[in-house]
């Protein structure tokens, strides 16, 4: 695992990049659910200490990605339709909210700066499908885009409840994304949802989210998702 005499991770934050690897690898089914695994499999594969590993898994338990035995070891927390379906339902709740509050404001300045970004967003998305970059890039920008959103209406409760479930919206994004090879689609629902806001009708930009949450549930329902 080393190159150069340096190791997989740099020697800085080895928690965090650890916590970032293994998320990753989650998120990208590289980790399998039913497979056990260890911490020191973990450290000896990514060159550290065993106490960025644990701070990292537990991290990763807390967000519910992980289960932890003690004796026995870990395992990938598995994703049911029921959990995306879950998700799915306090996103329509928080970001359908969100979606109205920021079309109703969008001529005011921070609205302006915030739909600058969100193309910015939808700019990365159609570069990573050009380049093919993979699906775990298009999901960061997605879940980007989408967090853009909610961030506009300040209510930081709207914001830790959708970090709170971060880490498992990923896991459903990547796994909604990689059935039909949906990118493409979704970027051209982001591009219809964007454009729905900049309008300034409120009915449309809902419509818009709503039609793109479906679509979405609707995959899930059969798609893989573990």
């Amino acid at each position: 695992m080393q190159k150069g005499g340096d190791t997989i991770l740099q020697r800085i934050s080895f928690k965090d990049q650890v916590y970032e690897y293994l998320k990753k690898a989650i998120v990208n089914g590289e980790l399998s659910t039913g497979e056990i695994y260890s911490e020191q499999m973990f450290a000896d594969q990514l060159q550290v200490s065993r106490t960025p590993v644990r701070e990292a898994v537990l991290q990763l338990k807390n967000e519910n990605m992980l289960e932890v035995y003690n004796n026995r070891g870990i395992m990938v927390k598995p994703l049911s339709f029921l959990d995306a379906q879950k998700i799915i339902q306090t996103r329509v709740a928080i970001e359908g909210y969100s979606v109205r509050y920021l079309t109703q404001r969008v001529e005011t300045d921070v609205a302006r700066e915030t739909l600058k970004k969100m193309q910015s967003c939808l700019d990365q998305e159609r570069a990573v499908e050009v380049q093919d970059l993979g699906i775990y890039d298009f999901m960061k920008a997605d879940v980007q885009f989408h967090g853009l959103i909610i961030a506009f209406t300040d209510n930081e409760y709207f914001v830790k409840t959708i970090d709170m479930l971060r880490s498992r919206l990923e896991k459903a994004t990547v796994s909604s994304l990689k059935a039909y090879n949906r990118t493409n689609a979704a970027l051209i629902e982001h591009r219809d949802l964007l454009t729905k806001i900049q309008s300034g009708n409120v009915d449309a930009a809902y419509q818009s989210f709503e039609k793109h949450m479906k679509i979405t549930e609707e995959i899930m329902k059969h798609c893989q998702l573990d």
